[in-house]
């Protein structure tokens, strides 16, 4: 064998090592992107469960203050619960619109990634509001339901009425904080991570 078929075995061996260095490269590069939306579907399905949640609430409530009809108390209470739970609804098909747009191999790294950060800080200003109107929508639902389902006026009883509406809201708001952080923050921050290897990874390309 010459030096000429040495030289062409080796730049064929080369070629198809490169070829192969590349195909690997992007079945990671597949492999991530898949993960980052994979995370981005975990958000869209809990949104998903939670427009449905919210709508079957506002219904509910709805039921509930037209029952009440005969009490412009009771009507008012219902308006308000109905309203915060309304808003939530809308919090909720906004932020799985929001995802929806992050799920997609058609735009660019940078693009999802900024697209990441104004989701993320419109999900801390819908988490912010959440936990302040939770109390006000506590204190709203409670005697409403508590007339519509064991016809038993709490209002008149201003001590159970406080403490009812106290442990509602000691356990809601510490439970919504919990899927916050456990459910939210932890997808978002491994989708970022996911984003930024990505990112590195074309950067070094």
């Amino acid at each position: 064998m010459d030096l000429d078929e040495l030289k062409t075995i080796w730049q064929r061996h080369d070629s198809q090592l490169e070829n192969n260095l590349t195909l690997n490269e992007q079945i990671l590069l597949q492999m991530k992107l898949d993960r980052t939306n994979n995370e981005f579907r975990k958000l869209m399905n809990f949104e998903v469960v939670s427009v449905i949640c919210s709508f079957v609430v506002v219904l509910i409530l709805i039921y509930f203050t037209f029952r009440q009809f005969w009490s412009p108390l009771y009507l008012a209470l219902g308006f308000i619960s109905g309203a915060i739970m309304l808003m939530y609804l809308v919090f909720s098909m906004l932020q799985l619109s929001g995802f929806s747009k992050l799920c997609s191999y058609d735009e660019s790294v940078v693009k999802v990634q900024k697209e990441l950060v104004f989701q993320k800080r419109r999900l801390l200003r819908f988490r912010k509001i959440e936990i302040v109107t939770i109390p006000l929508c506590m204190a709203a639902i409670f005697p409403l339901l508590s007339i519509a389902v064991y016809d038993f006026d709490i209002l008149w009883y201003p001590g159970r009425y406080l403490i009812g509406v106290a442990v509602a809201c000691a356990i809601t708001i510490p439970v919504l904080i919990w899927l916050y952080r456990t459910f939210y923050d932890k997808r978002i921050a491994s989708a970022e991570a996911l984003l930024q290897s990505i990112s590195e990874f074309e950067e070094n390309k």
